[in-house]
C-alpha cells in the first residue's frame, strides 16, 4: 500500500475518532461552563490541568518509545522484537503510573480546597488508566492501524457525555465533573487494552534483540520526557499555573481555558493529518529513510492548505461564536478568543517536523528549540499576566509557539534539506486574510448566530474563488485528493470530488493531459 493511501486511510479513521470526540466535548464543555460559571470553572480547570500535565508527562517518554521502535521493527517485518518492546514498555509504564498517581493523590488529600476535594481525588485517580492506556494506543499507531483506537475513544467519549448530562440535570456540581472525567478515562483504558493485548499476543515470540537497542530506547525515552517537560511550557497551557499564581481573578483561568478550548477545536484537522503522517514517517524510517524529507515537505503543504484559511476565518468569527455558545457572562474573554486562533496556529504544523526529528533520533534539536521558546513564553506571560490577565497569557503562549515552530522547521530545512512551498504559503495567507476580512465585515452587522452563518458562508465563497483564480492547487493534488475521497462514504465523496475538480485550474488539467 502506498504512503499516500496509508495516510489517507489512517486520517479517515483518526478523523472520525476525533470528530466524534470534538463534537461531544464541545457540548459538554459548554454545558459545564454555563452550569458552574467562570469562578467554579476556574478552580476545577486548574486541578484537571495538573492531572493532565502528569498524565501527559507519563504518556510521552515510554509510550513515545513504544510507538517509535515498534513502528520501526514492524516496518522491517520483525514483529517478534515489536512484541518484546510492547510488553517491556507496558510493565515500565504501569509502575510509573502507580508512583505518579500516588504522589499527586497525596498532594490533593493534603492541600486541596475542601469544597473540591472529592472531585479532585476522582480527577487524580484517572491518571493511572490514562498513563497505562497510552501504551496500547501507541502500539496501534505503530502498526499503522489507527482504526483499532477508535472503539475505545468513541465509547469513552459517550460515557463522558452521559455523565456530564446527568451532572447538569441533577446538579452534581464539581463532583459530577470529576466522576465523569474518571469514568471516561477508565472506560477508554478497558475497551482499548484487552483487544490490543489479544492482537499482540498473536505475534511471533522469537526475536533477536539488535545490539544497542536497549540503550537507544532508553536514550529516546529520556529525550522524549525532556522534550515534553519543555513542551509543557509552550504547548500545554502552562499559563494556567501563572494565571492562578499571578492574577487574583480566578475567572481569568476560565476565560483563558475557554478561549484555547475553542481554538483547539480548530486543530482537529491538522492533528488528524499530522498523526496519520507521523505514523507513516516512523514506519518509513524502517523502510526507506531517503523519502523522509519529501514526505515531511508534502505534509507541510497540505497542512497550510487547510490550517491557514481556517484559523484566519475563525479569528473573524470568534467573538460571535463565544457569545452564542457561552453567553454574556463570558464576554470578558472576547479579546482572548479573538487572539487564540492565530496564536495557536503554529501548533498545527508541528506534527510532521517533530516526527522527522524523532524518527531520526535527533530530538535534542527539538528539546533545544522548545526550551528557548519556553523561556520566551515564561518571560512574556510573567510580565503581562499581572496587568492583562488572560490576554497576557495568550500572548505569551503565542510568542512561544511561533518561536518553537520557526526554529524546528528551520532545523529541518538545514539538516534534511526539506524544501517548503513558500510561494504557495504566501498565496494561501493572502487569500485567507481577504476571506477573514469578509467574514468580519458581515458578522458585525448581525446577531451572533446570523453573523456566524452569513459571515462564514461569504468567507468560504471568497476562499474558493480565489483558490481557483490564483491557482493554488496543482495537478498532482488531483490524484492525492482522489485517494482520500475514495475512503469517504459515497454521499460525501461525490460533492468533494466536484469541489476538487472545480478548484484545480483547467491549465493544470491540460498540462497533465499533454504529459
Amino acid at each position: 500500500m502506498s504512503n499516500t493511501r496509508t495516510i489517507a486511510r489512517n486520517a479517515g479513521w483518526y478523523g472520525l475518532e476525533n470528530v466524534v470526540g470534538a463534537v461531544v466535548t464541545l457540548f459538554t464543555s459548554i454545558a459545564i461552563a454555563r452550569s458552574l460559571g467562570p469562578a467554579k470553572m476556574g478552580y476545577i480547570i486548574y486541578v484537571m490541568w495538573i492531572a493532565s500535565v502528569v498524565s501527559g508527562l507519563g504518556g510521552i517518554g515510554i509510550p513515545a518509545t513504544t510507538s517509535k521502535y515498534m513502528a520501526e521493527f514492524v516496518g522491517m517485518g520483525d514483529r517478534g522484537t515489536a512484541r518484546y518492546i510492547y510488553f517491556r514498555t507496558l510493565l515500565l509504564q504501569a509502575g510509573l503510573a502507580t508512583l505518579a498517581t500516588a504522589g499527586i493523590l497525596f498532594w490533593v488529600l493534603r492541600d486541596a480546597n475542601s469544597d473540591y476535594k472529592v472531585a479532585s481525588v476522582l480527577v487524580v485517580i484517572s491518571i493511572w488508566p490514562a498513563m497505562v492506556n497510552s501504551i496500547s494506543a501507541m502500539a496501534n499507531v505503530a502498526t499503522e492501524e489507527l482504526s483499532r483506537n477508535m472503539p475505545a475513544s468513541v465509547i469513552s467519549t459517550f460515557v463522558y457525555f452521559i455523565a456530564i448530562a446527568a451532572t447538569v440535570v441533577l446538579h452534581w456540581g464539581v463532583v459530577g465533573v470529576g466522576a465523569a472525567f474518571f469514568s471516561m478515562r477508565m472506560v477508554d483504558f478497558l475497551v482499548r487494552f484487552f483487544p490490543t493485548l489479544k492482537s499482540v499476543l498473536t505475534w511471533e515470540t522469537t526475536h533477536v534483540q539488535p545490539p544497542g537497542l536497549s540503550r537507544r530506547m532508553m536514550m529516546f525515552a529520556w529525550q522524549s520526557v525532556a522534550s515534553l517537560i519543555a513542551a509543557l511550557i509552550v504547548w500545554n497551557r502552562s499559563e494556567v499555573f501563572l494565571l492562578k499564581q499571578l492574577c487574583s481573578d480566578i475567572r481569568q483561568v476560565a476565560y483563558y481555558s475557554v478561549a484555547f478550548g475553542m481554538a483547539d477545536r480548530l486543530l482537529i484537522g491538522s492533528t488528524i493529518f499530522g498523526s496519520a503522517t507521523s505514523t507513516t514517517i516512523f514506519a518509513q524510517y524502517g523502510r526507506d529513510k531517503s523519502r523522509l524529507s519529501a514526505i515531511t515537505a508534502s505534509s507541510f503543504r497540505y497542512l497550510a492548505l487547510t490550517t491557514i484559511p481556517l484559523h484566519f476565518i475563525s479569528t473573524a468569527l470568534a467573538a460571535p461564536a463565544l457569545l452564542f455558545l457561552y453567553g454574556d457572562k463570558y464576554s470578558g474573554a472576547v479579546v482572548v478568543v479573538m487572539l487564540a486562533p492565530l496564536l495557536c496556529m503554529p501548533k498545527a504544523f508541528m506534527g510532521p517536523v517533530q516526527s522527522l526529528l524523532q524518527s531520526t533520533e535527533k530530538q535534542r534539536y527539538e528539546i533545544l528549540a522548545t526550551l528557548l521558546a519556553g523561556i520566551i513564553d515564561f518571560g512574556v506571560a510573567w510580565y503581562l499576566i499581572p496587568a492583562y490577565g488572560a490576554v497576557g497569557a495568550v500572548l505569551g503562549s503565542g510568542a512561544a509557539q511561533v518561536a518553537a515552530c520557526g526554529m524546528m522547521w528551520g532545523i529541518a530545512i538545514y539538516l534534511f534539506k526539506v524544501k517548503l512551498p513558500w510561494r504557495q504559503v504566501f498565496k494561501i495567507t493572502f487569500i485567507s486574510i481577504l476571506a477573514s476580512l469578509t467574514a468580519h465585515y458581515i458578522a458585525v452587522q448581525f446577531t451572533p448566530l446570523w453573523g456566524i452563518l452569513l459571515g462564514g458562508s461569504a468567507s468560504l465563497v471568497v476562499l474558493f474563488v480565489l483558490f481557483y483564480v490564483m491557482r493554488v492547487l496543482e495537478s498532482e493534488d488531483r490524484n492525492r485528493f482522489q485517494i482520500l475521497i475514495e475512503t469517504m462514504p459515497k454521499p460525501l465523496a461525490r460533492p468533494m470530488n466536484k469541489i476538487v475538480s472545480l478548484l484545480i485550474h483547467p491549465a493544470f488539467a491540460t498540462s497533465e493531459c499533454d504529459k
